[in-house]
């Protein structure tokens, strides 16, 4: 199963965010509904229990939500080719939910869902998804490791003056393409379409202090354990690690911003209630919430002022002036012909 890449660009003008109180009204009445809500696991699906989740049970008692992770996209596609569908609403990567998916999913209803406070003309809904959070692709480094910090991908790739173990996601769409070209000098507005040769040239120069991580959490781990003295990230995943102490920082000189996205399986049992959910997750009132357990920042316009002040300065949507971003619809139509070389590359 192809997945795509992360998303769109900064541009747009928020600290962080909420989301707005659409969806059904509060208790909602009628029979009762179970959703099954599948997303990431680890400390951002633990965020969005705690923000989402368990207040809307609250909010409509005729509502429960039991959950799954992590997020699988073939599985997802399998389950609407067979006609049991047993997902209602999925977070899902910028890699997912664009046109070559949209025959897996129900369309969005923008009269329930507050679609045109997300800024559409910044993410590439296509009527299937809306963002939920935003968040960056980051350089975090050990400050035990180097005299001075780094301050550029180029560095993450200059193992003599930061030597050391490099954290790498084992994904083509994840980000290192990007990060190699514009370390190898490419200026960020001219990333795409993508110069393969030349990225992999560079990818060349570490690949054999490359630690491959899989999972979000295993990304923290090496920087938290020390294997790595340098490696690419989730900017919430480092603010975890952060907290329990471990002596890692991250670069916000260069970052790759991006966001998550809401589905709903094409052929749910739930449709309404899914709509529901996500109109509550995405509305000005109540997506701000997760900045207070995790620092990811939604992307509805009119939350600015509700985002946790404590959080501002750990929040990608902060660092805006030195972010960089994915074209996903670039990766939608590339992605197999890029992945079959990653693939290659990685087995070499």
């Amino acid at each position: 199963m192809r997945r795509k890449i992360w998303t769109v660009l900064a541009a747009f003008a928020l600290i962080g965010a909420a989301c707005g109180g659409g969806g059904g009204g509060e208790g909602g009445g009628g029979e009762q509904v179970t959703l099954t809500f599948v997303s990431y696991g680890g400390a951002y699906q633990e965020a969005q229990t705690k923000a989402w989740l368990e207040p809307f049970m609250e909010a409509n008692p005729d509502i429960t939500i039991v959950q799954e992770e992590p997020i699988d996209y073939a599985k997802l596609v399998a389950m609407v080719e067979s006609g049991n569908v047993t997902w209602d609403v999925a977070d899902v990567g910028n890699d997912f939910g664009l046109a070559s998916d949209e025959q897996y999913l129900e369309p969005i209803d923008c009269s329930i869902v507050p679609c045109d406070e997300l800024q559409p003309d910044l993410f590439p809904t296509t009527g299937y998804r809306v963002p939920d959070i935003v968040y960056s692709v980051v350089v975090a480094y050990r400050t035990d490791a180097f005299d001075q910090p780094p301050t550029s991908f180029a560095d993450f790739f200059d193992l003599e003056r930061f030597p050391g173990k490099r954290g790498c996601f084992n994904w083509s769409a994840g980000g290192l393409l990007e990060m190699a070209l514009i370390a190898d000098g490419v200026p960020p507005d001219q990333l795409y379409p993508l110069d393969l040769d030349r990225a992999f040239a560079k990818l060349d120069t570490i690949k054999d202090q490359c630690v491959w991580w899989d999972t979000g959490a295993q990304s923290a781990q090496i920087l938290a354990d020390g294997e790595v003295t340098m490696g690419m990230s989730w900017n919430g995943r480092i603010y975890d690690i952060q907290q329990e102490g471990a002596p890692v920082e991250i670069m916000w000189d260069q970052h790759i911003v991006t966001a998550d996205y809401l589905v709903i399986p094409k052929g749910t049992k739930n449709p309404e209630a899914a709509q529901r959910l996500i109109a509550w997750i995405t509305s000005a009132d109540h997506s701000a919430e997760l900045s207070k357990y995790i620092t990811y920042a939604p992307p509805n316009e009119k939350a600015v002022d509700k985002v946790d002040p404590s959080k501002v300065e750990d929040l990608p949507t902060t660092y805006l002036d030195t972010a960089i971003g994915f074209d996903d619809v670039w990766w939608d139509e590339n992605f197999d012909a890029v992945d079959t070389r990653w693939q290659e590359w990685i087995q070499a």
